[in-house]
């Protein structure tokens, strides 16, 4: 069910997503990537049929992309069989939306708290949009003190691991460029099989940096220093980075 609230004069949505067995790894967690598409979704839905919707910004040439995620876990996902999401649209401030997550178990435990920021483009033109100007009605953002900071990310001067994918149509999402939960994909892909055995997540931090399109090649790398790894995602072909991921582990 879902079900909408008013919360400090900001539109929050809530909605409880079932999880299957597909979306669940060998240990009974959720996914990585399974997890950043209930996100994602939770976020379609509260634009959709408002003059920020999809299917309303194209109808103007505009659309929504991506850039940062901040992600921080209480305790990550694990046998559960349904996780109810919150989602609050925290407004623009010039160019650069703001979006907050939190995600809970069936019995009301917080799971994770994750903040997001977004660019909205002309599809025309491929110029960044000022949204404050653009709408005017939008909401400004106004920072918090609880708020989570989203991170830079460095990209490693070396790798330990590497690995080839190539871009499938299924990669694909509605825009026709590789949808962001297959990124993380490719990320967690590049850790061997004992790292995932031996540890769960704490924390992401994700920058998607260009759009990746069907047929192209990637390259997934990544770093591991302590309890964190450190993934790039690159074009092949032009040897570009696409994406920068930075993930904090705790042991099992």
């Amino acid at each position: 069910m879902t079900i909408e609230v008013l919360n400090n004069g900001f539109h929050t949505l809530e909605n409880t997503y079932p999880v299957s067995m597909s979306e669940q790894d060998m240990q009974y967690a959720i996914k990585p990537a399974a997890l950043l598409n209930f996100l994602q979704d939770m976020g379609a839905k509260n634009i959709d049929g408002t003059d920020f919707g999809r299917q309303e910004l194209l109808d103007r040439g505009l659309a929504w992309f991506l850039v940062r995620y901040r992600i921080e876990f209480d305790n990550y996902p694990l046998g559960i069989n349904e996780i109810r999401i919150q989602t609050e649209n925290r407004g623009a401030l010039r160019q650069t939306a703001y979006r907050d997550f939190e995600a809970f178990s069936p019995t009301g435990e917080r799971l994770l708290r994750a903040t997001t920021s977004w660019l909205m483009v002309n599809l025309n033109s491929k110029s960044l949009v000022n949204i404050e100007q653009e709408f005017p009605e939008v909401h400004k953002f106004e920072k918090r003190s609880d708020d989570l900071i989203l991170r830079k990310i460095k990209s490693p001067a070396e790798f330990d691991s590497e690995k080839l994918f190539h871009v499938r149509y299924d990669d694909l999402d509605m825009n026709g460029h590789v949808n962001n939960t297959v990124y993380m994909t490719w990320a967690m892909e590049s850790l061997d099989y004992d790292f995932h055995i031996k540890h769960t997540l704490k924390a992401l931090d994700i920058y998607y940096k260009h759009e990746v399109k069907y047929g192209e090649d990637i390259i997934s790398c990544s770093k591991i220093f302590e309890n964190t790894s450190n993934h790039v995602i690159k074009n092949a072909s032009t040897d570009e980075d696409v994406c920068l991921i930075s993930a904090e582990w705790v042991n099992n």
